[in-house]
């Protein structure tokens, strides 16, 4: 019997995972209405007379939409639809919106703003246990050579098939290996399925989609089509990184003065350490940290465990928390870096991790970035395989950049900072 391998392009398909903990519009509008209800009724319990809560009410809707959209941006990466992060899309859009209320000195109704925030959050909080607890998707697997489990998904069942039928079941969707040979009989299957409107998913995409990498051994030169970012977000995203850096310097330049001083007074050495680092398009720059080592004289790159010993007592305090990171903020001014990017390696790991690790150097067709996919969801490099496995993620990043993968990015940065705790 012949073999043959199923290719298909990227469809609609493979947003599969909008099935999961994403209301529909008519539970938005629902949520909505509930919202700028059980805020009137809780604060003045009939509709609106004066203007400032109609501005609040308003103000609460406009929060509810970003929330929402936010939300739905974030929920499609890996991890990205677990409750800290869909809380925390919420109060990212409520800081937004509160900011700009006092910016603009917009009129508005305090009790009801706050009483509005509050029923939010609890609808939120709501909506995603309810998801949680009732909202399952079961998946039909078509079997292949080497064939292994699916990745462990909350809300998501994996049917392995014996045979090319669905046994009179009801499936969200059929996984194929679109990279396997199949036989004629999988491949009639597979192609009825996809007619009769059943989802077909390439399982590399959806592993991709749940482990938050992509597989390195699997990866051809002509999957490279697939990892060109969009130009144009490069450019915003760019404007982004100017905008943000220049709004951070008055609160920077006061707290690295200081850091500067505690440095100098805690250990002999400049407070600044600046090497070599690779960047976009293979060139090299400078980039600049606060030192949190002793001084040493060896210029062979080293991983971040091998200079374990030479840490300070400040310095060990300031890794924990990310400070040490602060200068490269003029990296980014610079146009050396960006906040969110791979991070930037050594060019003497560049040249012995480019004959090690296939297509390492692809990761350089963006910019560096201050944190990163590979930071929040690994965290340092050891070893040559673990900067195998780091590298998995920074093409998933490059490969799914865009607005919501660097909002869950910056959040779960905010949380390492704020604890000390976790990837980075």
């Amino acid at each position: 019997m012949q073999q043959h391998s199923v290719h298909t392009a990227p469809s609609r398909h493979d947003r599969w995972y909008e099935k999961l903990f994403l209301s529909p519009a008519l539970g938005h509008l629902a949520a909505l209405a509930l919202l700028l209800g059980g805020t009137q009724a809780l604060s003045y319990g009939s509709w609106p007379e004066d203007p400032n809560q109609s501005i609040t009410l308003a103000l609460l809707a406009g929060i509810y939409v970003i929330a929402a959209y936010l939300s739905r941006h974030i929920a499609k990466f890996a991890g990205g639809q677990a409750t800290t992060w869909t809380l925390g899309a919420a109060l990212l859009a409520i800081g937004l919106v509160v900011t700009s209320v006092l910016l603009f000195r917009i009129s508005y109704a305090r009790a009801s703003l706050v009483v509005g925030i509050l029923l939010l959050l609890f609808l939120q909080y709501l909506s995603i246990k309810i998801n949680q607890r009732f909202r399952q998707l079961k998946f039909a697997v078509v079997p292949s050579p080497g064939y292994q489990e699916m990745p462990t998904a909350r809300n998501v069942q994996w049917r392995p098939l014996d045979r090319p039928s669905l046994n009179n079941c009801r499936y969200d969707g059929l996984v194929v290996d679109m990279d396997a040979d199949m036989d004629d009989d999988w491949i009639r299957f597979v192609s009825h399925c996809s007619i009769n409107g059943l989802p077909v998913l390439d399982r590399r995409r959806v592993q991709e989609a749940l482990q938050g990498k992509v597989n390195l051994a699997r990866l051809k030169s002509t999957d490279l089509g697939d990892l060109q970012p969009s130009p144009i977000y490069l450019s915003v995203k760019r404007a982004l990184d100017i905008l943000i850096s220049l709004s951070l310097l008055p609160l920077l330049i006061p707290t690295c003065l200081l850091m500067a001083l505690l440095i100098r007074l805690d250990s002999p050495g400049n407070a600044l350490f600046v090497q070599q680092r690779v960047g976009r398009g293979n060139r090299v720059f400078s980039m600049y940290k606060f030192r949190s080592m002793r001084p040493d004289s060896s210029d062979k790159p080293q991983f971040a465990d091998e200079d374990a010993h030479r840490i300070t007592r400040l310095g060990a305090f300031i890794r924990r928390f990310r400070i040490d990171e602060l200068p490269q903020i003029f990296n980014v001014l610079k146009g050396d870096m960006s906040l969110i990017g791979p991070r930037p390696e050594q060019p003497g790991f560049v040249e012995q991790f480019e004959q090690d690790v296939p297509f390492y150097s692809y990761r350089h067709i963006v910019r560096p970035g201050i944190t990163g996919w590979a930071q929040v969801a690994h965290g340092y490099a050891v070893d040559t395989e673990s900067t195998r496995e780091k590298v998995e993620h920074d093409f998933y990043y490059i490969k799914n950049l865009s607005f919501g993968l660097d909002t869950l990015i910056i959040m779960r940065t905010i949380k390492t900072v704020l604890t000390g705790f976790g990837a980075l």
